[in-house]
């Protein structure tokens, strides 16, 4: 077990034992800078927990990408994987800094269940999920507001093309 990752602030509650459990269980990858560590598009089959460095997201459109966050240590990024079985990744991760992290396959959550490590990656993993829900629709009631009425069809057009600049998709 390293020490940055028995610092990690989901682990605040869990006893060293535990985080020590769990990785053994679960295998560290690391990420030199610039390396893409999730494609937009590739099949998701894993989840990653940073313990360490600095990971860029960003969403492609129309053949451009825009940054959409960045994950930090103790952050879990490609959760959607982990609730939909042969789901698309949705975003382009790259190490932004040299990184290290946590694999979390479906797998381990079945091995790890009852391990206290794990249980306080579920909870973090539900607040994420329900942070990013909230964000995003506050991004999507914003651009309604801004739009005016849809029953216009120039404005149903712009609603449709801002919100592919939020979330990317096809033109």
């Amino acid at each position: 077990m390293s020490t940055a990752t028995n610092e990690l602030f989901i682990f605040r509650d869990v006893p060293a034992r535990a985080v020590s459990e769990l990785c053994i269980l679960a295998p560290q990858v690391e990420f030199r800078v610039g390396v893409t560590v999730f494609e937009q598009g590739a099949e998701a089959d894993v989840a990653l927990l940073l313990i360490d460095g600095k990971l860029d997201v960003e969403v492609m459109s129309g053949g451009v990408g825009r940054p959409v966050g960045q994950v930090l240590p103790g952050e879990i990024v490609g959760e959607q994987a982990l609730f939909s079985r042969g789901g698309l990744r949705s975003a382009n991760v790259r190490a932004a800094q040299n990184s290290r992290a946590l694999l979390i396959s479906w797998d381990l959550l079945e091995k790890a269940g009852g391990n206290p490590a794990m249980v306080a990656i579920e909870r973090h993993l539900l607040g994420t999920l329900a942070r990013r829900i909230r964000r995003t629709n506050q991004a999507i009631q914003k651009i309604w507001k801004e739009t005016g009425d849809l029953e216009a069809p120039d404005q149903k057009r712009r609603f449709a093309d801002r919100l592919r600049g939020l979330f990317g998709g096809r033109q």
